[in-house]
């Protein structure tokens, strides 16, 4: 990583002014206010060890990889399947 200098506010003021006035740069305000609460209900996420099978760590990652998502995410939902099955 490599070290950069604090962007100057003034440049970075006058780099916003010149993009926001593009005639394409106005968003739908629903996309908005979806991102804007998306990030407000967000939480912090809790950190586990977990022991695991190898054979089965690897059909974890198959599965991770077909769907396109990341390990983290195909245990997440894993689990988030398990717990609706479970009906909590």
């Amino acid at each position: 990583m490599a070290i950069t200098k604090r962007p100057d506010a003034r440049k970075a003021a006058a780099i916003e002014q010149f993009i926001g006035s593009a005639p394409d740069s106005l968003a739908p305000a629903a996309s908005t206010d979806a991102a804007q609460s998306r990030t407000q209900v967000r939480q912090k996420k809790e950190t586990i060890s977990l022991g695991i099978d190898p054979t089965l760590l690897a059909r974890v990652d198959a599965v991770a990889t077909r769907l396109g998502v990341s390990r983290a995410a195909a245990f997440a939902l894993a689990v988030s399947r398990f717990v609706e099955g479970e009906g909590v």
